[in-house]
């Protein structure tokens, strides 16, 4: 029988001339298989299911498509080496390993109710910080992803052990990433469709925050996020006019670029940005907001509304989960002035999305924290998200009207403003609108007309006549027909703002369609040739701009047809 030696097995250097191999751990013994595990798996198991163990180095994924290993398998030759630095790491921990902190928690949670027992009584959170961490847990998505093979053991998933994901995960999630992270236009092209972002974006919706440390650095695949929040940023610009010479991406082919219609070009730039999201590039919560949130610019096909809506949800949840909707306290890596952009814009926008795609809104004034109109920091603000805010909250009033109720208050017709309606002279001189470009000024007045058409909701009485027989009037017949005309007045200047430049945003195709709608209805109620003719005018003006649009969104292509079928049947 060969003589054996044990690795481990201390032996004062005799048996030199002995085979060396490793131990079997018990597992892997009783199950007579041959173990690739560690000599102390067993006890690290143990550690771990006492959930004592300190946090490891996490294991770093292979950057080539060579030399792919499972998670939990260690060359033998470092074996040595590893058990060195992790016995250095143990003797040090209590010094280097910082105290771990937690997401930020409500006052009104069980964990801030506990902490605050002990808070005048000059005790400490035991082994934990309050402040909020602005890094994502290797936790946050359940299917497959980075975070679940650079997780250390006490951050994992239940469940998920070193050897959890299957070979074929490993093998493909590296290749996603670099699939995802070299949809990137070339150089030239992004410098330019990033400046189109800060003249046409950033002064109405300041999503991104061009100081953080993703945006100041170069482009790398050290730092997934500096690509990903410029896909980002390209996203949200290249539906604007000024874009169209820059849409040029990789070919998958031969490596060269080629050109892109706006939808096409955001098309697969929203593909690699919903597969980087996915697989878990963007480490941080703040930047993971910024960039779900311009993700839903697009709306790509019949369920496009759906996935804006999900995004959407999820960059509040982190937005909450970061603690934004709370002021900065003193120190606070976000300064109250970015909170409050940052803020102001996901409230505008959560408003656009519960507008265009007919959902519940999601934030609620009463339960976020903003300072009064009058504050310092209001008065930093970009005169464009201040009026943006303002008609945000007017649409918040108007939005109202077609939240769920029943069935006999549908078949009544209502407004919102009972005698006055606001200027949007009025509106754009106390934000000091008029020292914005054009075509920003136009996209905001083609807001507050958006508004304006949706103002009056006309009774639903097709499907609840009975209702309507004997339901009293809700609203005095001189308010009903003031909102009438202001309805047909907006959508006249919805048709003439979309002819010429303006800022591209996601309500863009929402307007045409109102301004169709309500020509379609006043072509079908009318009883004079002459409002008729002049009814069928602005059909086809609308149909125009409606066709103008199809190569930049979708619903663009949606409403041209179905307001085309409709108007070939009043014909």
């Amino acid at each position: 029988m060969k003589n054996i030696r044990f690795l481990g097995d201390g032996s004062d250097g005799c048996g030199s001339k002995r085979k060396q191999v490793r131990r079997a751990c018990n597992s892997c013994r009783r199950g007579k298989r041959r173990c690739l595990h560690d000599p102390g798996s067993d006890a690290l198991a143990q550690r771990e299911r006492g959930a004592i163990q300190k946090p490891t180095i996490a294991v770093n994924l292979p950057d080539s498509r060579d030399n792919i290993h499972p998670v939990h398998h260690q060359p033998q030759e470092s074996l040595g080496a590893r058990r060195a630095l992790e016995q250095s790491q143990h003797s040090s921990s209590s010094i280097l390993t910082p105290r771990p902190t937690v997401p930020f928690v409500g006052p009104s949670s069980a964990h801030s109710l506990l902490l605050s027992a002990c808070k005048f009584s000059n005790m400490v959170a035991p082994g934990i910080d309050l402040d909020a961490t602005y890094k994502l847990p290797y936790s946050r998505i359940l299917r497959p992803s980075f975070q679940d093979m650079k997780a250390p053991p006490s951050e994992r998933r239940p469940g998920v052990g070193p050897g959890y994901l299957p070979m074929v995960v490993r093998a493909v999630l590296p290749y996603l990433e670099i699939e995802c992270l070299q949809m990137l236009p070339p150089q030239r092209d992004l410098e330019a469709l990033i400046q189109i972002f800060k003249e046409e974006i950033h002064p109405i919706m300041p999503i991104i925050d061009f100081g953080t440390r993703a945006l100041t650095e170069p482009a790398n695949d050290d730092n997934p996020a500096s690509i990903v929040m410029r896909q980002a940023i390209c996203l949200a610009a290249c539906k604007n006019v000024s874009a169209r010479q820059h849409l040029n991406l990789p070919g998958h082919e031969n490596g060269d670029t080629l050109a892109h219609t706006p939808r096409s070009f955001a098309d697969m730039l929203f593909g690699a940005l919903k597969i980087g999201q996915d697989i878990g590039l963007v480490g941080d919560r703040v930047e993971l907001v910024q960039v779900l949130a311009l993700m839903t610019f697009h709306s790509y096909g019949p369920d496009g509304d759906d996935e804006t809506a999900r995004l959407f949800s999820q960059a509040v949840y982190f937005a909450f989960s970061a603690g934004l909707h709370y002021p900065s306290p003193p120190g606070s890596p976000i300064p109250e002035a970015r909170r409050v952009e940052l803020l102001c814009s996901l409230f505008a926008l959560d408003k656009i999305i519960a507008m265009t795609s007919g959902r519940p809104t999601i934030i609620h004034s009463s339960e976020i924290c903003l300072p009064e109109q009058n504050d310092v920091v209001m008065d930093t603000l970009y005169p464009g998200l201040k009026s943006l805010f303002s008609l945000s909250n007017m649409l918040d009033c108007v939005l109202d009207l077609y939240r769920a109720q029943p069935a006999e208050e549908m078949a009544r017709e209502r407004c919102v403003w009972k005698a006055s309606w606001p200027e949007f002279e009025d509106l754009a001189r106390d934000c000091k609108v008029q020292t914005m470009e054009p075509p920003l000024q136009a996209c905001l007045e083609l807001l507050y007309h958006v508004i304006g058409v949706i103002s009056y909701r006309p009774p639903q009485l097709p499907l609840f006549q009975q209702h309507a027989q004997s339901a009293p009037e809700s609203t005095p017949l001189s308010v009903v027909q003031s909102a009438k005309v202001r309805q047909k007045y907006c959508a006249q200047k919805i048709s003439f703002l979309l002819t010429i430049e303006i800022s591209k945003f996601p309500f863009i195709p929402y307007a045409a369609s109102l301004s169709l709608t309500v020509a379609l209805r006043n072509m079908k109620q009318a009883t004079l040739e002459s409002t008729r003719t002049m009814a069928k005018g602005d059909v086809e003006r609308s149909l125009r701009v409606l066709a103008g649009l199809v190569d930049t969104y979708w619903h663009a292509e949606s409403a041209s047809t179905i307001g085309r079928q409709i108007f070939q049947s009043f014909a």
